[in-house]
């Protein structure tokens, strides 16, 4: 599955951190949960597709062979999810494969069948031989054919992954913000009520946060997973803070200590940007792609 890893699954092997470090940073968001539209279609008779995405198959064969791949990384990590639950992200991340490998090809993306064949063998060699790699193969459940075609098709997705998180931004606007962080509402309007009545914002802060006073580090439109603190935040200026802000945490009042309208993004920032503009391609993707399930 290549995504956001790369291309993990196809490649034998034996085998980031930013200033934030707070509640409310934005978790790694998962890809939603698309619905595809079902149409029943007729199988080939010597190759039947588990679907078909804008004319081109995808296997029942790969598809069973990727599921057993899934279904043992899980249980390596001791992990059981239900049945259907796997079956939905490998045929999503399937189907999303085939449309980056597709819109390389649209973007002149062309690999070679020489340099294809110098890929093949390094990938023969770190498995330590040729007998090793027929060997990984056999135990990850593919065979030459399978092995090499999807391959090919993963480092064509690949080189299109890496084309759109390429294209994020490196600068954004950004603010540093601290919070006052509490559990309890009426105590929460009467910190409110002591800031304006002149009471330093240092002092509540750190009074309820003895290991940061509450800061949350410099950060982008996007990135707080509290929309209600980040679209408050982002209308005031260094020095002035927020009114009460109920939140799943609690209660906060924010403070903006300082802002930047050009700013490099920390690392975990603009991994957090990338993942979203990925999402959002794969989404407009599979919007304007024919997908058809084979329900049979």
């Amino acid at each position: 599955m290549v995504l956001l890893v790369g291309c993990a699954n196809s490649v034998p092997s034996n085998t980031p951190n930013g200033e934030q470090n707070n509640s409310i940073a934005n978790e790694t968001p998962s890809l939603e949960n698309t619905i595809f539209p079902t149409i029943t279609i007729e199988p080939t008779p010597d190759v039947p597709f588990i679907a078909i995405v804008n004319e081109e198959g995808i296997r029942l064969s790969d598809y069973e062979d990727e599921t057993q791949r899934y279904n043992a990384a899980l249980l390596k990590m001791e992990k059981e999810p239900e049945d259907f639950e796997i079956e939905n992200i490998v045929l999503q991340s399937m189907i999303d494969t085939v449309l980056l490998a597709q819109a390389a090809k649209e973007n002149g993306y062309l690999l070679d069948e020489s340099s294809f064949e110098s890929k093949i063998s390094a990938l023969i060699i770190e498995a330590g031989g040729e007998t090793q790699f027929q060997q990984w193969l056999e135990d990850n459940f593919y065979s030459q054919e399978s092995f090499q075609r999807l391959y090919h098709l993963d480092l064509e997705a690949v080189w299109m992954r890496d084309k759109i998180l390429g294209e994020v931004p490196l600068r954004e606007e950004q603010i540093r913000a601290r919070q006052i962080l509490v559990s309890s509402r009426t105590l929460a309007e009467d910190i409110y009520r002591q800031l304006e009545n002149g009471i330093e914002f240092d002092y509540y802060a750190w009074g309820y946060d003895q290991l940061s006073g509450g800061e949350l580090g410099w950060f982008p439109r996007g990135y707080l997973i509290l929309p209600q603190i980040e679209d408050a935040v982002f209308n005031l200026q260094p020095g002035e803070y927020t009114e009460v802000i109920e939140s799943i945490y609690g209660f906060h009042i924010v403070e903006v200590m300082d802002r930047e309208l050009d700013r490099q993004l920390t690392q975990d920032a603009l991994i957090q940007k990338q993942k979203i503009a990925l999402s959002n391609w794969l989404n407009a993707q599979r919007d304007k792609s024919s997908i058809i399930l084979n329900q049979n």
